[in-house]
């Protein structure tokens, strides 16, 4: 494994591996604009906080349970 120059970028490989698909599928949402990603040579970069903006988008979050809003 390569030493890494600065922990604030991931590979295409690292946040595929972060969230369990295939590096095609980070470059497609790259290619898609839907997860920002600056390239260098051939090689894109994605920063941390993007990543973490784009899972926080993404995700689903349960509703709160309903009660039956007091009809009875």
């Amino acid at each position: 494994m390569k030493p890494r120059a600065n922990a604030l970028y991931l590979t295409t490989g690292e946040v595929a591996a972060r969230l369990a698909v295939n590096p095609r599928a980070v470059k497609w949402l790259i290619r898609t604009e839907q997860l920002i990603a600056q390239r260098i040579d051939v090689e894109y970069l994605i920063e941390v906080s993007d990543l973490a903006a784009f899972i926080d988008a993404n995700t689903i979050r349960p509703r709160p349970k309903c009660d039956g809003g007091g009809i009875e």
